[in-house]
């Protein structure tokens, strides 16, 4: 078991002293190393192990923050989905506390808006307006017989600094390779005049194979914001012609 080699630290039972939180720190640090490149359903049953097999309440607290901490901050795509798992598993329920109520807070609204736009999950059904106001509908019940096209999703906000470069790199992108799949940019403002401008200036594409949409919903009727996890602007998502999510 991968996790098996952490477990002596789980000895304690007269609380946590730093010699011993800075050890136990560094072995999971280890640990979490090594699972780095598994499967996220591999890491979610390490994980679960590891907070299981703590049999003091102070170490079963640290460890299961530990991972959290780690899988909720960590730049590899996916494993945001372990941190989430962890959630419900163990702080939800009440078999382990957070460090504080508004952390706990925090990380149950970030659950809440990202558990259905998770890697492997049916990419949420969106109706909204294209640029001229006709009603577009993405990944509906109908969309898997819309042919062997990916689809590449994108959040972005006018007024948006992180927006304006990521535009910048992914119109460099498309423009150089053409690539064959459905392109839809989703503007999550509510101002037409602005965005008709800003569609204007930053996606005057001259392609072939690309299809680009441009989409938008300022009534907020798709709840797109809780579907996508729309916490923050840019968000980018990749999805295959079966309508799951592959990338985020």
């Amino acid at each position: 078991m991968l996790a098996g080699h952490v477990l002596s630290a789980r000895e304690t039972s007269d609380g946590l002293d730093s010699l011993k939180v800075k050890a136990l720190s560094e072995r999971l640090d280890e640990y979490l190393a090594t699972l780095k490149y598994e499967p996220i359903d591999v890491q979610k049953r390490e994980g679960d192990f590891l907070i299981g097999s703590s049999s003091d309440s102070l170490i079963r607290q640290f460890v299961a923050q530990k991972l959290y901490d780690h899988y909720i901050t960590s730049r590899q795509m996916g494993v945001e989905a372990v941190a989430i798992h962890i959630l419900d598993e163990w702080f939800i329920p009440g078999k382990v506390r957070m460090e504080n109520d508004f952390d706990f807070i925090d990380a149950k609204v970030y659950a809440d808006f990202n558990r259905q736009s998770l890697i492997g999950c049916k990419a949420p059904e969106l109706t909204m307006e294209d640029i001229d106001g006709n009603p577009v509908t993405l990944f509906g019940e109908d969309a898997k017989t819309a042919g062997d096209r990916f689809s590449v999703l994108y959040f972005y906000d006018t007024d948006c600094a992180k927006c304006s470069v990521e535009t910048i790199l992914l119109r460099s992108v498309i423009e150089d390779n053409d690539f064959p799949v459905n392109f839809y940019a989703v503007y999550v403002g509510d101002r037409k005049e602005a965005w008709k401008s800003y569609v204007s200036e930053k996606f005057a594409y001259e392609l072939t194979r690309t299809r680009v949409k441009h989409l938008w919903d300022p009534e907020l009727d798709s709840d797109f914001q809780r579907k996508y996890g729309l916490l923050q602007t840019p968000r980018l998502f990749l999805v295959a012609p079966d309508c799951t999510i592959l990338g985020r």
